[in-house]
């Protein structure tokens, strides 16, 4: 890989390499100005962060709170335009425990699990662009909360600190130089036209041949579904309390090697109002807009395993804070 650490012989084992070489051992300020460009861009469902030192603030604030947080990587599913642009789904999942007072209230000593998907932008050794989705609302339930709740003191503290909530819409957003990229592939486009059917077009019977009959999706709080009719209840939920909402890819990519499924990670959007009854609780007409990333292993072109990340706590915000300006 040209001009990247020699330490690493493969994109994948530099990615785990680096987010063990910032978290476990303890890097941090040193290991993110390595690893991480100057000026990078970092997009979030919490917020946009567009520089290094705001990355760093933010991770010793996470460390302060979780000083034995744990980051086990799943997977990584990524291309390369040529050996010195590469990109990365990063998928894996945080272990630790609540140990030190912060974004999260005070120290409560609960044990804390929560998936998260990074996409980086990666030239030369360094990270240009991010997108980041936790799954905060694992981490209320966790800490003995629901989503709404977790929210509602996030808005909350926002007022104290800014005067006002912070969450990420596409209006914050700082141009980049990565151009989005979708993969000129048939299982890959398949896929996304199966869930542009169902997210977009609002098809649900879409899932029957997009899905295998014992498929399990991961989502939000932690928690799984399992088979057509649990992906359909899951799947009502978000499209019912959204009925207006436009869907987007924004990027996919398709992994394929030997003794694996075929891989897709796909980051896309919705962008709609909280305007009927569904997951999110009585509609309030406040406008949404959410920052998803999924990944999804397939086998004969359906797919059996599909991780869906969105941050429901930052959903949430959007919806408290829209109730409390009226």
């Amino acid at each position: 890989m040209k001009g990247f650490n020699d330490d690493y012989e493969t994109f994948p084992d530099f990615i785990h390499g680096i987010t063990h070489e910032i978290w476990e051992e303890r890097g941090v300020g040193a290991a993110l100005k390595r690893y991480y460009a100057d000026d990078v861009l970092v997009r979030a469902p919490s917020g946009i962060l567009t520089d290094n030192t705001g990355v760093t603030a933010a991770t010793l604030a996470t460390l302060n709170e979780f000083p034995d947080r744990q980051l086990v990587g799943e997977d990584v599913i990524w291309r390369s335009d040529d050996d010195s642009e590469h990109v990365s789904s990063h998928r894996l999942i945080s272990v630790m425990r609540h140990t030190g007072g912060g974004a999260y209230g005070e120290a409560s000593g609960r044990l804390v699990r929560s998936r998260i998907i990074a996409d980086c932008v990666v030239r030369e050794n360094q990270v240009k662009e991010e997108w980041l989705v936790r799954d905060q609302a694992a981490f209320a339930r966790c800490l003995g909360l629901s989503p709404r709740e977790l929210a509602r003191r996030q808005v909350d503290s926002d007022m104290r600190q800014f005067g006002e909530p912070r969450f990420f819409t596409p209006a914050q957003d700082v141009a980049g130089t990565y151009r989005p990229f979708i993969a000129e592939d048939s299982t890959a486009r398949a896929y996304a036209d199966g869930w542009t059917r169902i997210w977009g077009g609002k098809e649900i019977s879409a899932l029957q041949s997009l899905y295998h009959p014992g498929a399990c999706l991961h989502v939000s709080g932690g928690e799984s579904r399992n088979g057509h009719a649990d992906i359909d209840r899951f799947l009502l939920g978000y499209l019912a309390s959204f009925p207006d909402a436009e869907f987007c890819v924004e990027h996919l990519m398709i992994n394929r090697e030997p003794e694996q499924p075929v891989r897709i990670a796909m980051r896309w959007s919705l962008r709609g109002s909280h305007s009927g009854w569904g997951a999110f609780g009585e509609p309030t007409g406040a406008p949404v807009y959410v920052m998803g990333i999924t990944h999804a292993y397939l086998t004969g072109g359906r797919v059996t395993m599909e991780w869906v990340m969105v941050d429901e706590v930052a959903v949430w915000k959007q919806i408290v804070s829209a109730t409390l300006a009226q």
